[in-house]
């Protein structure tokens, strides 16, 4: 018996952060996400750099404040 794979994209990917992002989770909750998908380092920092932009001011706000 033949059963249908589909091969998981980096769109794929993206786009489920993009659910998490809407469904508002925390951002170390989609970093976790991140850090358990099966793709190179190269495309997690690509979907970390996503959900990082995407996250609302008062969120960013205060890392960016305690950068030197």
């Amino acid at each position: 018996m033949f059963v249908a794979s589909k091969t998981v994209t980096f769109e794929d990917y993206r786009n489920a952060v993009d659910g998490q992002i809407q469904a508002g989770f925390m951002f170390g909750q989609i970093e976790d996400f991140i850090n358990a998908c099966t793709i190179r380092e190269e495309e997690k920092t690509a979907l970390w750099v996503w959900a990082w932009r995407r996250q609302a001011g008062d969120v960013r706000r205060p890392c960016l404040e305690a950068l030197p």
